[in-house]
């Protein structure tokens, strides 16, 4: 039963593993949002992406109804957030526009695209719109990572089994000369399709941080074919020849792994946990799978004892190689996954679950040769050949899998576009406490929502009928901005539904729901704080010291907030607003703060001025998560809004 247990072992931590490969610069949010109504036209677009991209070979446009391109001038990285870019725009009259974009990732040269849409004193909801796209991975690109996985390995692995499994280093140039051959077309076809696939040419392609990491991952291919040309000359290749073509073929795993996903996933230097883990894997890969190659290779023409010999060494080395990939899998999975929804419920764990499967025969077939074969080369080595290439063989397809699965977008990103977010809930009742409204709003953001209203009795808690809702909105702060309406329709679970964008802008809104009941029609009235879209919050922590949050907010500017002193009771929540450069913003009126609890409606806070651009709130908190809202207007224009959850007490 022990090869049972080592191809679970196995199986477990490549499954584990599998989430660990290269991942897509995704679109993470937008300044405007898409679906969003403006009342003053934006002077640029900001699209904050999952990783960084390449800006030289990305493309946005923004287009008016007519296809009209209306951006000044083509996008640029945002200075100090390498995520992001920004399209400047040229004077935009009212009606709705239209962000397309292409991006190709600097980290590992995949291309997402997608488009939205967002209004200038219109409604976007009729405006074509959709999330991010990822084409399958080409030909091209999964036939060169292919051969590359495929050369690196041969090297790393023909290097150790030949210096250390046997005496004498066999004489096989034409098995270095391959494996150099696949690296070496590996690197060059992965060039031209990360080019191609970009739509640009490849002399600009090396001009970028891409072409670059090729330039890091051919130099050490170009020193192992100065040593495979040197172990050619000789009979039998010498060991330190074969230790310099492996150490060089380590070196370009290492490139290859620093230009991937693995050393984007956290700033220097805490990156290096997440590269390690993945070129051990790597290299341990290549050890077992082209280790066995090298193995077979080198065996006819040997004697039996000496077969027999590096049989063994060999099977023990691919032991110590099975751990390694084991814990290494373990390791990064712990990083990357966090849910197993994704092996199950997208194209990307389809893969996986293919590569899991194949992985498991390819544990057992290896468990077989361990425990039944190896013991027998030195009497027959008929087995060994056998079960050996086949095992060869489903190596070969598990690393043209791995190819193509490097090509596909993550399944957490895949789980983390698809959470349904909080939705932003508000209760009320009539004045002759007769019935009960809860309306929940989704997404809570400004732009396009889904309202779904609940009407009780109010004593007895049961549905309660109603011919339709009707919602009205106003927004108090913005007198110039007249009331709207919308009609909620009953659905077969007794809710009454709707889409719309009446709640157009960021901040406070007052909504006055009709429920017609006849002559016993009723009115409910609510209101919400419409949240800002997700911002990018520092949380700066001391001892003995309130904990200091730094939220980034749209054109440089910088909300710093705490509550002091951050514990259950009174409470002074300070708010500060910085311009890009680090001053103090000034804000003429006072900013707007308020607090609820989680599906709770918010209460405003009394606000007085510090500074210029500096206001506290009080604020009597019970322990537990509150969200607080910041709305404030600075002496250019435009309104600045944040939205930031915090935990009160331990």
């Amino acid at each position: 039963m022990r090869w049972i247990a080592r191809s679970a072992l196995a199986l477990g931590g490549m499954l584990l593993l599998a989430s660990s490969v290269l991942a897509h610069a995704l679109l993470r949010q937008s300044d405007p949002a898409g679906g969003a109504v403006l009342q003053h036209a934006p002077t640029a677009v900001t699209l904050a992406f999952t990783e960084q991209p390449e800006p030289t070979l990305s493309i946005v446009h923004v287009l008016d109804s007519t296809g009209r391109r209306v951006e000044r001038s083509p996008a640029r990285a945002v200075p100090g957030h390498a995520a992001e870019l920004v399209i400047p725009l040229g004077p935009l009259p009212q009606g709705v526009y239209t962000v397309t974009w292409r991006t190709v990732s600097a980290v590992d040269g995949h291309v997402t695209g997608g488009a939205f849409a967002f209004g200038v004193g219109q409604s976007p909801s009729q405006a074509p719109s959709g999330g991010p796209t990822t084409p399958p991975p080409s030909v091209g690109y999964v036939a060169s990572r292919w051969g590359l996985y495929l050369g690196l390995g041969a090297l790393l692995g023909a290097a150790w089994v030949w210096t250390v499994a046997f005496r004498v280093p066999p004489a096989r140039p034409w098995f270095l000369w391959g494996a150099w051959g696949l690296c070496a077309a590996g690197v060059i076809g992965l060039g031209w399709s990360q080019a191609s696939d970009a739509g640009v040419g490849i002399g600009q392609l090396l001009t970028t941080d891409l072409g670059r990491a090729l330039w890091w991952r051919a130099a050490p291919i170009a020193v192992a074919g100065v040593a495979v040309a040197a172990a050619g000359r000789t009979r039998a290749p010498g060991r330190p020849v074969l230790w310099i073509a492996g150490g060089a073929a380590a070196a370009a795993m290492l490139a290859h792994v620093l230009a991937g996903h693995a050393a984007a996933d956290a700033a220097p230097p805490w990156w290096w946990p997440n590269v390690a883990a993945q070129w051990l894997h790597f290299a341990a890969v290549g050890g077992w799978i082209c280790g066995l190659a090298a193995l077979l290779v080198a065996l006819p023409g040997v004697s039996d004892e000496e077969a027999g010999r590096a049989a063994r060494r060999f099977s023990a080395g691919a032991s110590i190689a099975l751990a390694v990939v084991v814990a290494t899998g373990v390791s990064r999975a712990v990083y990357e996954v966090h849910s197993w929804q994704g092996f199950l419920s997208t194209p990307y764990g389809e893969v996986v679950d293919l590569k899991a499967a194949l992985l498991l025969g390819l544990a057992a077939l290896g468990a077989v040769n361990h425990y039944r074969h190896v013991p027998a080369v030195a009497r027959t080595r008929r087995g060994l050949l056998r079960i050996g290439t086949s095992e060869v063989a489903l190596g070969v397809i598990v690393l043209a899998v791995t190819a193509y699965l490097t090509g596909l977008a993550p399944a957490r990103s895949g789980l983390e576009g698809a959470v349904p977010p909080t939705p932003l809930v508000a209760d009320g009742h009539d004045f002759a406490t007769s019935v009960r409204l809860r309306l929940e709003t989704i997404p809570g953001t400004a732009g396009v929502n889904h309202f779904t209203a609940r009407v009780t009795d109010y004593d007895t808690g049961r549905p309660t009928h109603a011919s339709k809702v009707t919602l009205t909105f106003t927004k108090p702060d913005r007198p110039d901005i007249g009331p709207s309406t919308l009609d909620l329709g009953l659905r077969a679970d007794g809710t009454y539904q709707a889409d719309g964008t009446n709640l157009s802008l960021e901040g406070p809104w007052t909504i006055t729901a009709l429920v017609a009941q006849g002559l016993r029609s009723v009115e409910v009235p609510l209101s919400v704080t419409v949240r800002s879209q997700p911002e990018t919050v520092r949380t700066i922590a001391a001892p003995g010291q309130p904990t200091l949050y730094d939220i980034d907010l749209s054109g440089g500017v910088t909300l710093g907030t705490y509550l002091d002193p951050g514990k259950p009771g009174f409470n002074e929540v300070h708010a500060t607003f910085t311009d890009a450069s680090g001053a103090e913003l000034p804000i003429p009126h006072l900013a707007t703060i308020t607090a609820s609890r989680p599906g709770q409606a918010p209460h405003t806070l009394p606000v007085r001025r510090f500074s210029a651009g500096h206001f506290i709130a009080d604020a009597t908190l019970a322990g537990g998560t509150w969200e607080l809202e910041f709305t404030a207007t600075p002496a250019a224009g435009g309104t600045l809004q944040a939205h930031l959850e915090v935990k009160v007490g331990p």
